[in-house]
């Protein structure tokens, strides 16, 4: 377009502008390209970078908002809306530099400080989340949802104290928010703090009756409480208002499967239109009800149906798995601990129960609790948040777990006492206190490293009926647990690991044995809190008569006697274990693995 004035370019977007705003794509573009005929025009770029973001063109809209921030590199809008594309390319790093971009140079930027805040907390990054959110709440101090956000990612960093400040800011500000109270109920529920936490559930169902996760809440609540009639009577009250509740009918299977139960979760399952979500949970259900009827096939079935839509929802590689395993025990070898034996704390309050879940290690944690000294703080979410805070402060230094190799004096002090605290908030008493996050299994390595003296006990199952009993829960978070091939390499990669750990700390972690435990309880009991270097207490016997909130799958079982019910509960579904049975290895899929022999009989008794 020779001698084109700047009112004929105005001009020009003025009508791409027209055009894009009524959906008239193509003839936007082509005018956009008019635009840029005589010379490059930024806002010519801009909008076709947006009309390829409109039309899904994502290599397209990346390359012309690269190329409209050359111009305009503070523009916040372009950087989030690359963002955005990049997020849907599955280029999630460079998507996040683009928000923290926009947020440092948009006009609102609390907004923007969300966008980045939320896509912190999608990948983990809880420090940094943490630290968004606090600008967001200095930025406008009476926004309750900064500080609910900022609530629930202190939480996940492991700052527990901290986000209880932030939850009580956020309904102060705003005491009728029902989301935010049922977040500070889950936070209250994890500490054991039940009866505030049924507060907050009951004030939100007040506030939205109709609320399934406010329903489903109050009955894991009560369940926790080891309160089973009333649980099962709020789901019933709850699929009285909406009956084709997944959730509710997969609650009342692991309570109550009767068979009115099955026929009510069947008819739901019926309706072709009923949401994934409701689906996955009422296979569940019917898995259960048929298992209590005695029908495997048809328990299989619907298990198998289950796992099968969940794992719709991600992508697993049990090979990205078994590197990463592999990475830990690389980074985490002998020689890191010759170098950093100085760093770490020389407490003895934290016990660490580990192992895969469903492995025996709610039993183990309720029988340890049960004795005067030691507290049962159940699956804290403290040491994972912490390992992710030292990852992101040492990101410098190359990507996790290898820049742990570069964890210092300092960092390690501070990161052990910021752990402590969560400890303390737990219990300011107890001589031991249990953390019973079955993954730590994978951080042994930065325990030891924070807290050498640290106790370790590994619950151990044998590998069919912990890898059945996984499929049979629904375990969201652990992506390997839909698909019985994939279970089956995880748990022979969890073994490798576990082994490396028994070389590099010989004599240092007791392995519970659960098929041992459920046998001789007495022996087992007293070896272990022995380990734990207290002296016997018979109350650990009568663990089921034990008062304490737990949150796990098996808060019910834990409060009755032992029972042998579990042991080779594999058998009935063996027709249907074939590629699992194939990966496990028939002997190690029949018996439970046995430890080195050097881990158990001279286990090192910490004072």
């Amino acid at each position: 377009m020779s001698g084109r004035t700047d009112a004929d370019l105005g001009a020009l977007i003025y009508l791409a502008e027209q055009h894009f705003r009524g959906g008239r794509l193509r003839q936007a573009k082509e005018v956009c390209q008019r635009a840029l005929a005589a010379g490059e025009c930024a806002d010519a770029v801009l909008l076709l970078a947006r009309i390829a973001h409109r039309q899904r063109q994502w290599a397209a809209a990346v390359k012309q908002y690269q190329r409209f921030l050359r111009h305009a590199p503070e523009h916040a809008g372009a950087h989030a809306n690359l963002a955005a594309v990049l997020e849907r390319l599955g280029q999630r790093e460079a998507a996040l530099a683009h928000l923290r971009a926009s947020a440092q140079h948009a006009d609102d930027r609390v907004a923007a400080q969300f966008r980045l805040g939320d896509a912190c907390a999608a990948r983990g990054r809880w420090a940094e989340g943490c630290r968004v959110y606090a600008q967001a709440t200095a930025q406008a101090p009476d926004n309750a949802a900064a500080h609910a956000r900022l609530g629930a990612t202190l939480y996940k960093a492991g700052q527990t104290r901290r986000a209880i400040d932030s939850f009580e800011e956020a309904l102060r500000i705003r005491p009728h928010h029902a989301k935010t109270r049922l977040d500070f109920a889950l936070v209250l529920r994890q500490l054991g703090r039940t009866t505030a936490a049924l507060g907050h559930i009951e004030h939100a169902l007040r506030l939205q009756p109709d609320d399934v996760d406010a329903h489903v809440g109050l009955a894991a609540t009560l369940r926790q409480e080891g309160k089973a009639g009333r649980a099962g009577r709020c789901l019933e009250q709850l699929l009285a208002r909406k009956p084709a509740c997944g959730p509710a009918y997969h609650q009342l299977a692991l309570l109550n499967p009767t068979p009115d139960l099955g026929a009510a979760a069947t008819k739901a399952l019926a309706n072709p239109q009923l949401p994934l979500a409701d689906a996955i949970h009422g296979h569940f259900a019917l898995g259960h009800v048929h298992d209590a009827a005695q029908s495997p096939a048809h328990a299989f079935d619907h298990f198998q149906r289950a796992n099968a839509l969940r794992r719709r929802a991600h992508a697993y590689d049990s090979s990205e798995n078994r590197r990463l395993f592999e990475r830990i025990a690389g980074t985490y070898c002998q020689e890191h601990f010759e170098n950093k034996r100085s760093l770490g704390c020389t407490s003895t309050r934290p016990v660490f129960v580990v192992g895969l879940p469903r492995s025996g290690t709610t039993l183990v944690e309720q029988i340890l609790a049960s004795h005067p000294a030691v507290h049962g703080a159940g699956e804290m979410e403290a040491l994972a948040g912490v390992n992710q805070a030292i990852a992101e402060r040492l990101e410098d230094a190359g990507p996790a777990p290898e820049c742990m190799s570069h964890l210092d004096e300092r960092t390690a002090a501070e990161f052990s006492s910021r752990y402590l605290d969560e400890l303390t908030l737990r219990s300011a008493t107890a001589k031991r206190v249990i953390d019973k996050a079955p993954g730590n299994f994978a951080r042994i390595g930065l325990i030891k490293t924070l807290f050498p003296r640290a106790h370790i006990v590994h619950c151990v199952r044998k590998p069919l009926d912990n890898c059945l009993s996984l499929f049979f829960h629904d375990f969201p978070a652990l992506l390997c647990s839909h698909d019985l091939v994939d279970l089956g390499r995880y748990h022979l990669d969890y073994q490798r690991l576990m082994a490396h750990w028994r070389a590099v700390f010989p004599g240092e972690i007791l392995d519970v044995r659960y098929e041992e435990l459920v046998g001789n309880a007495e022996r087992v009991s007293k070896r272990m809190i022995d380990y734990l270097g207290l002296d016997w207490d018979a109350r650990c016997l009568a663990f089921h008569e034990t008062r304490r909130a737990v949150m796990s799958p098996s808060n019910l079982q834990v409060r009755r006697p032992l029972y042998r019910a579990s042991i080779d509960r594999w058998k009935p579904y063996a027709p249907h274990l074939g590629p699992l049975m194939d990966i496990l290895g028939c002997n190690a899929a029949l018996e439970t693995p046995p430890p080195p022999a050097a881990t158990d009989p001279a286990l090192r008794r910490v004072p």
